[in-house]
């Protein structure tokens, strides 16, 4: 039987948190630009919440042979991860709805959050000191990142490095996510699973729950949620 109440919350970063996908659309189509080819919509959603190294074989794959020779996979790497860089220096990320509400009700609770992302370390210290900035403390007592892990999304290795780190089970975790990469990674961990459906339907992971927002919502709504598949 599950608990009543989630030993620990493992939250994704990009487009669950934070309204940070328009900068990734942002930095993904200028680099393909400079490729002198093109992005739009399909390709993000066809990456959502994958690790950079799918974003960067997507792109290369879009190609001609000349191209993808003259552009290896470390440079467009670099190239994006520059553009990404500019994307979030350009001033605060906007919480996605209900978002700060949620994390910021975790203190008097006294309830564990993790951030688990694909992002690479050095993407995830800007956005994370923004949120410190703006909650005044922060949240997160584990973060675990796409660059530090042997295996990330939708491989269960970070949700389960960071249930391990906050000394939970990880199907005593509430795990909230909004790509079919993470959905997938979460569920294989053993977590309880919330999916917001805000970019792409997740009609297809039958384990877990879904939203369209995470606004109105708390912890104990959404652990009823998770726990009633």
């Amino acid at each position: 039987m599950p608990l009543e109440s989630p030993s620990a919350v493992l939250f994704d970063m990009d487009g669950t948190l934070l309204d940070s996908e328009p900068l990734w659309l942002i930095a993904e189509t200028k680099t393909m630009q400079a490729m002198g080819s093109d992005w739009d919509q399909n390709d993000q959603e066809h990456c959502l919440g994958g690790p950079v190294v799918r974003v960067v074989a997507h792109m290369r794959s879009k190609l001609g042979a000349a191209a993808a020779e003259q552009f290896d996979s470390t440079w467009v790497e670099d190239y994006l991860m520059a553009q990404v860089l500019e994307q979030y220096g350009l001033g605060d990320i906007p919480w996605m709805p209900g978002a700060r509400d949620l994390v910021a009700s975790a203190r008097a609770l006294e309830l564990p959050l993790a951030l688990v992302t694909n992002s690479p370390r050095a993407i995830v210290e800007g956005a994370h000191r923004g949120i410190v900035a703006d909650l005044g403390y922060d949240p997160f007592g584990v973060l675990v990142v796409g660059d530090e892990v042997g295996k990330p999304k939708p491989h269960p290795e970070p949700f389960q490095t960071a249930a391990k780190r906050l000394r939970a089970t990880p199907s005593d975790c509430l795990a909230v996510e909004d790509s079919p990469t993470g959905v997938l990674a979460a569920i294989e961990a053993g977590c309880q699973v919330v999916a917001i459906e805000h970019l792409t339907p997740l009609t297809q992971f039958a384990a877990a729950s879904r939203i369209k927002s995470l606004a109105g919502h708390s912890f104990e709504s959404l652990w009823k949620l998770a726990t009633s598949k």
